[in-house]
């Protein structure tokens, strides 16, 4: 089966440019100038990590828990090094089981049947009704 489709030129032209007003903006953002590894300073680590405390990062700079940078007295950060440690401080997710393994009896030397369930190390059957 073969279908043809004729689009006008006006709603071709119409289409280009609806795109290209999308696409616009996001290509000025590309153009931007990166400043992702200038100095920040606490208040805006403070705000860049969420809303932490300032207390809460000084706490960190102080056991060398997060990467920073001393300049004379002050304390400053590189957001890509911030982001880096962010990485490593993922806590990666873990599904939960959706109903639970059933457990070996160990009386009887065999693995159990598909219907058996464990409970608190127990086997119970479940009953005809679906229970």
């Amino acid at each position: 089966m073969k279908l043809e489709i004729t689009i006008p030129p006006e709603i071709i032209s119409a289409i280009a440019e609806e795109v290209a007003s999308i696409l616009k903006p996001m290509m000025n953002r590309l153009d931007a100038p990166k400043q992702t590894d200038g100095l920040i300073g606490v208040a805006e680590l403070s705000k860049y990590l969420g809303g932490v405390s300032k207390d809460w990062i000084y706490q960190r700079t102080a056991k060398n828990e997060i990467p920073f940078v001393k300049i004379g007295h002050l304390t400053k950060f590189r957001r890509s090094d911030i982001d880096h440690w962010l990485s490593a401080q993922v806590v990666p997710a873990v599904s939960s089981l959706t109903r639970r393994l059933p457990m070996p009896d160990p009386l009887a030397g065999k693995p159990p049947s598909q219907d058996m369930q464990s409970h608190g190390g127990r086997s119970k059957k479940r009953s005809e009704t679906g229970g």
